[in-house]
């Protein structure tokens, strides 16, 4: 059964905590233990519940539809609670996680294509060249985590532009492009894609 927990806000002590089966099935919202209310199914979580807490302010919680899916919306007074999925900072940090997958991903293929001299391997495109690819997402990572805007759409754009290369190798060397690959490389782009609204809201927070 899926749980989630976050505080009302940064330091406190008081946690709303969602929790429900499956496809959005039974789903209970509490603070601190106590139940505010309930919503089953994906229908009357996209209607959303709004509840009225003790210190005044207002709880919403709902499920967001978007072109690039789905996410939850923990909202109180109309801003996100820290850490949840549409907090501007925790997308960068999901953001920055990938980047750093890749830059991980790139760096040990890399390297075990450097030390066991693998043709297959080096065929593959793998070696110096896959260390300084993963080196360049490790420093855009940490961009990003910053809330850089301008990390965050180059990694993008380097992951697609390197996609597409290996695309068009792959076909000019008469071979058959993985569909697996393809897609988990548009998963990590979209995923990525998704925290470019929460860059652009950090940098107007900051300009504020």
């Amino acid at each position: 059964m899926p749980k989630k927990r976050y505080p009302l806000s940064s330091g406190s002590s008081s946690v709303v905590e969602l929790e429900w089966r499956g496809m959005w099935k039974d789903f209970t919202v509490r603070v601190d233990g106590q139940t505010l209310g309930t919503m089953n199914g994906q229908g009357e979580l996209t209607k959303g519940g709004s509840w009225a807490l003790a210190d005044g302010s207002t709880l919403e919680v709902s499920l967001a539809k978007s072109a690039l899916g789905a996410e939850l919306q923990v909202l109180r007074d109309g801003a996100p609670l820290p850490g949840s999925p549409t907090d501007p900072q925790a997308q960068m940090n999901s953001a920055a996680g990938i980047a750093f997958f890749i830059a991980g991903l790139n760096v040990l293929l890399g390297v075990i294509a450097m030390a066991t001299e693998s043709q297959l391997l080096a065929e593959l495109g793998l070696g110096w060249g896959s260390i300084v690819f993963g080196a360049i997402f490790l420093g855009l990572g940490f961009g990003i985590r910053k809330g850089s805007l301008i990390a965050l759409i180059a990694a993008i754009a380097l992951f697609a532009l390197d996609g597409v290369l290996g695309l068009w190798w792959v076909i000019e060397a008469g071979g058959r492009p993985g569909v697996g690959g393809i897609v988990f490389r548009v998963f990590l782009i979209v995923a990525m894609a998704k925290a470019i609204g929460a860059a652009k809201t950090l940098k107007a927070s900051k300009s504020a």
